[in-house]
């Protein structure tokens, strides 16, 4: 008998359980929060200030409010499986998140505690829990804003800059995309059961990166679904679909992207400026999404992802093609006979004209941008011969050519207001897309 007390300890030891009876819910209020209890009579004040508190399978409520994260560095990273919702009352007794109870995570570009992580961050690849038994988490609900963390070039906020002024003491753009999670083994030796994962509900706005505005990266038989967010005026990729693991076919991590509306995807200058990008080692339904005007590609399979179910889409204003399998661009409406790693089920997809609800000012300012082909800008620039250029070749460098007219680009990532990013959000086009937040 005492064998098998102590056998059990042992194997209860080895095990985080994600489950209800173990899990804590905390608080977060803007308008009252204080201290680092977190409970809903005494909330904390910010996300960040709790991060160190939490555990697999807690749950944080946020309140209505705008936050600037731990020292206004507006980025929470978290090492530990937990579900994040946002959008309630000041007194947590109801939820609107797109309407009367905006919860914002937003920063300060001039904070000293500079980082370019993204605001919401779920890291497990260092995870240092030993397993994790039928764990789910659930991301929902939250307005994430990069425009006060951004660096602008004048007060007008039309052209966002890359790189910091250490003249000024303004910090870089944040370059690591707006909400990520990285999923990894649910066990040490991945015996753990697998992840199930949901992101809906969320408005992300006003990113710059290459791999994701919402990025998420699955595991072994993972199923994740991303249903009615929207993401708004970003650079690369809006939507981004992963796999942390190359293993078994039959056992590839599966995504439903449902009811999610993406704009203005722009070139973030390495011919990056997607809708959706699909990794490969995955399986993929997608359906009745809106995916508008994107600098090169709306739907980018170029990593050649098998049996990818598209139904239902909305795809207009892409610039180079709809659709792209490899190397093959396709409009939307031919990828049903030209595709060949679409699934045959495939149906329903289009393509329309449709019009946004943002601020004539707005639409005036991004209306004015300048898009650079950077194939056609460079087409025809040969290498120099150099020494210089002989040297680089040896080492399989990309060899220095001759210098590129490149136009004047006064006009970058315009930031887009939270009010008209809501708006945009809030509006099904020809009945797909978001339309409004989802509240049981």
């Amino acid at each position: 008998m005492h064998k098998l007390s102590l056998s059990l300890a042992v194997a209860l030891s080895a095990v985080t359980l994600c489950s209800p009876a173990l899990a804590k819910d905390y608080y977060v209020s803007a308008n009252r929060g204080r201290g680092k209890k977190a409970t809903k009579k005494k909330p904390a004040k910010d996300l960040g200030n709790i991060i160190s508190k939490l555990q697999p399978g807690d749950t944080v409520h946020i309140a209505e409010g705008t936050y600037l994260g731990r020292g206004e560095n507006g980025s929470n990273t978290i090492d530990v499986p937990v579900s994040i919702i946002g959008g309630y009352s000041d007194d947590f007794s109801k939820r609107d998140p797109w309407g009367a109870h905006k919860t914002i995570l937003s920063g300060n570009n001039l904070t000293q505690n500079y980082t370019p992580q993204p605001a919401l961050k779920i890291d497990l690849m260092k995870s240092h829990f030993k397993n994790i038994q039928g764990c789910e988490f659930v991301i929902d609900g939250l307005i994430i804003d990069h425009g006060a963390r951004n660096r602008y070039q004048t007060d007008k906020q039309a052209k966002l800059l890359l790189k910091a002024d250490p003249k000024t003491g303004k910090n870089p753009s944040p370059s690591l995309g707006g909400l990520v999670i990285w999923l990894n083994k649910s066990g040490k030796f991945d015996e753990g059961p697998p992840w199930k994962v949901t992101v809906q509900n969320c408005i992300i706005l006003n990113t710059h990166q290459n791999q994701g505005a919402l990025a998420v990266s699955g595991f072994r038989q993972s199923t994740i679904t991303i249903r009615n967010n929207a993401v708004i005026n970003h650079s690369g990729t809006g939507i981004f679909l992963g796999s942390k693991f190359h293993g078994a076919k039959d056992k590839l991590p599966k995504f439903v992207v449902e009811n999610n509306t993406v704009l203005f995807s722009a070139d973030s200058g390495m011919s990056q400026g997607f809708s959706l990008f699909m990794d490969t080692d995955l399986e993929a339904t997608i359906k009745n999404n809106v995916f508008a005007f994107s600098d090169i590609y709306a739907l980018n399979n170029g990593k050649k992802t098998k049996n990818v179910l598209l139904m239902n889409n909305l795809v207009a204003g892409a610039r180079k093609a709809d659709y792209v399998e490899g190397d093959m661009k396709m409009d939307i409406e031919e990828m049903i006979d030209e595709a060949e790693l679409v699934h045959e089920d495939s149906d329903g997809n289009f393509s329309k004209k449709i019009k946004i609800p943002v601020s004539a000012e707005w639409a005036k300012v991004y209306g004015s941008r300048v898009v650079v082909d950077r194939e056609k800008a460079e087409a025809g620039i040969k290498a120099k011969n150099s020494d210089a250029n002989s040297l680089r070749s040896m080492l399989g460098l990309p060899l220095d050519a001759g210098s590129v007219k490149w136009p004047k680009i006064d006009v970058y990532l315009p930031r887009i207001s939270v009010e008209d990013g809501v708006k945009a959000a809030s509006t099904q086009y020809e009945g797909k897309g978001s339309g409004k937040a989802l509240i049981k």
